[in-house]
Order: C-alpha cells, then sequence, then structure tokens
C-alpha cells in the first residue's frame, strides 16, 4: 500500500506518517473525541462515565499510536502545502482475507473543519482499497450526536449500508 504523497484537496497533501507526526496527531485526536466524550456523559452520566472512561484522552492517544508504531504503511496525515501543519489524519487496515478494508482511527482538526478534508480522506482510503483488488470496505461509528459529523462525511464518501449496533449500559 505505498501510494505517493498527493494532493489531497486544493491546498492540502496526504502523505504517510512520520514518527514526528505523532505528537500532533494525539491532539487532534483529543480534539475530535471530546465532542464524543460529551455526547457518551449526556448518554451515561457523570459517574458512569468518569469511570468508565476516566483515561480516554491517553487512551486514544496510545491507540493512534499504537497503530502507527505496528503499520505505518496504513496511517495518513494530512498536511497543509501553505504551512506544512498536519491538520488531520487517516488509519485504516486491510483484512485480505474477507478483501476488506476497514478505516479506523481519523479525524479533523477544528481549524481545517469543513473544507471536505473527512470525505477527501475517506475517499482516497477507498482509492487504496481498490488498488489494492479489495471487495469491500467499511468504517465503524456511533450512532449518537457526537458522531454526527463523522456520520455524515462517511455518507457523503458512499458508505451507504448500515449495520446498527447498540451497548447497553446498567448500574448493579
Amino acid at each position: 500500500m505505498s501510494r505517493p504523497e498527493s494532493e489531497l484537496t486544493p491546498g492540502f497533501q496526504i502523505r504517510r506518517a512520520a514518527s514526528e507526526d505523532m505528537e500532533r496527531v494525539g491532539e487532534i485526536a483529543r480534539q475530535a473525541w471530546r465532542r464524543i466524550h460529551v455526547s457518551s456523559v449526556e448518554i451515561m452520566g457523570d459517574e458512569m462515565h468518569a469511570v468508565l472512561c476516566a483515561n480516554w484522552e491517553e487512551e486514544k492517544t496510545a491507540a493512534v499510536r499504537r497503530h502507527w508504531e505496528s503499520n505505518p504503511e496504513w496511517f495518513r496525515v494530512v498536511a497543509a502545502l501553505e504551512t506544512g501543519n498536519v491538520v488531520a489524519f487517516l488509519t485504516f487496515s486491510i483484512d485480505r482475507e474477507k478483501s476488506l478494508g476497514r478505516i479506523t482511527n481519523n479525524a479533523v482538526a477544528p481549524e481545517a473543519q469543513g473544507k471536505g478534508l473527512g470525505t477527501a480522506m475517506y475517499r482516497y482510503a477507498l482509492d487504496c482499497f481498490r488498488s489494492e483488488g479489495l471487495r469491500f470496505a467499511c468504517v465503524g461509528t456511533g450512532l449518537d450526536e457526537g458522531h454526527d459529523p463523522a456520520r455524515r462525511a462517511y455518507e457523503k464518501a458512499g458508505f451507504n449500508i448500515a449495520q446498527p449496533h447498540v451497548t447497553l449500559y446498567q448500574y448493579l
């Protein structure tokens, strides 16, 4: 999966991530998942969220870094051509046995949102999957308000077969 650096949309380049990108990627991930955790607090309440998601920021940052460490070929960043600043990231994986490409952790920094970068990243991943001869692609996301922007971007990129999932909790 070695696609060269390329202009993703006017003014933005997509390239393979490097170790020096990981701090900024972690920052973008924390910014993006903050809205999801606000929604989670509304759904499950302060107490349950505080216990079950106590270290979510560190865990998300570590998960993104682990993906880069174990699968650097499946990790891209988007940088502004003018400044070189990383403004988005995209992780994905391939299951050759199932002929399935999976978009995993990804986010666009708040200051770069609304420029079509999310949809462009997903289309880039889909092109990668096609070039690998895969037959299917998937992405997972939540059904809550915190995931609304991501869901819209996935749909805009052509994801149109939904398999709803719910996680149920209770106090004991």
